[in-house]
């Protein structure tokens, strides 16, 4: 079957080592709960998507590393053909699993989730700063060859450390780099207890800061640049448009979310979130949650949610398929 232009990404888990003041409970799940997903439930997952045509994985949580059957997943989705991981991750244990990564180095990429140089900035706490460890796990894995790049997410307490950031990624370390702004949610872990409504939405303003204000030191300090790209790895053209910056062998790359998204036409015609202005990734990539729950990434739109929770290998195709038909 032909291949899709999409990818596949699953929030093996609730659980995380962190809680990030700009995250929220369940990490990148839909689910609040603490849950992580059977290793017999992915793999029944893995083997109907890739029946047809999605070859490419993006592993999230939470914190992915932190399931035990962590390594075993990555042996399983690469008995398939053509298939490629990314995973992301606060390395929290990726070097329990550095046999298997440099076993399938030529199709894995590693995203590490890197906000900063300091561990405190203005009183805020950064637990995924660039410390000695994150520096030691990085030069490991690049030394094995493996793919390393940092996401940072930027916010207006962490601003003043993105430029010197980006440069010792790209120049010292030899990794590449994602910049992206603060996701808009309805709560967020807060710097000391939850924030929920519209306390969720005072933080977001009182954090957000747009990418824009980075354009000019990227311009500076790249060969040359692209619009509209998104990843290497994994998908082109959907979702939220991307421009990417190279300097040297790495680059850079920004989501910018005041661009706005690409949408399909049922989006368009037939959801009251596009149209009432609260959804914002637009049609990017198929997410499975760790309930189980099959939808678009970041999608809040419930009538387009899959439980594939014991659900049949052709039900669950089905759920992929009707999904995939919002790309076309």
């Amino acid at each position: 079957m032909k291949k899709r232009v999409t990818y596949l990404a699953i929030a093996l888990t609730t659980n995380c080592n962190y809680q990030c003041f700009y995250c929220k409970r369940g990490g990148e799940s839909i689910s609040k709960e603490k849950e992580t997903i059977s290793f017999s439930n992915i793999k029944k997952i893995i083997a109907s998507a890739h029946e047809i045509g999605i070859t490419n994985y993006r592993i999230t949580g939470g914190e992915p590393t932190s399931v035990p059957y962590f390594g075993k997943l990555i042996e399983y989705i690469m008995k398939f053909k053509d298939t490629k991981i990314r995973i992301n991750t606060n390395g929290f244990k990726i070097l329990e699993y550095i046999d298997v990564l440099k076993k399938y180095k030529e199709s894995i990429d590693i995203v590490f989730s890197v906000d900063s140089i300091s561990e405190y900035i203005e009183g805020a706490h950064f637990p995924k700063y660039l410390s000695k460890d994150v520096i030691r796990i990085t030069k490991l894995l690049r030394n094995n060859g493996i793919s390393v790049r940092y996401n940072i997410v930027v916010t207006k307490l962490n601003q003043c450390q993105v430029e010197l950031l980006v440069l010792k990624a790209i120049d010292d370390l030899n990794v590449n780099v994602k910049l992206l702004d603060l996701n808009r949610f309805s709560e967020y872990f807060g710097y000391s207890n939850e924030v929920r409504a519209q306390e969720a939405f005072k933080l977001w303003e009182e954090l957000f800061i747009p990418m824009s204000n980075f354009y000019d030191f990227l311009s500076e300090i790249s060969n040359h640049s692209e619009s509209e790209w998104t990843t290497q790895l994994i998908s082109k053209g959907n979702g939220i448009p991307m421009s990417c910056y190279f300097r040297g062998n790495n680059w850079i790359q920004v989501k910018d979310s005041t661009r706005g998204a690409k949408y399909s036409e049922y989006c368009i015609s037939s959801c009251l979130l596009y149209k009432t202005g609260n959804c914002q990734e637009g049609v990017f990539s198929l997410f499975l949650s760790s309930n189980m729950v099959l939808h678009l990434s970041g999608c809040k739109n419930t009538s387009i949610h899959y439980d594939l929770n014991g659900k049949e290998d052709g039900q669950i195709k089905k759920a992929f398929k009707d999904l995939l038909k919002l790309f076309n």
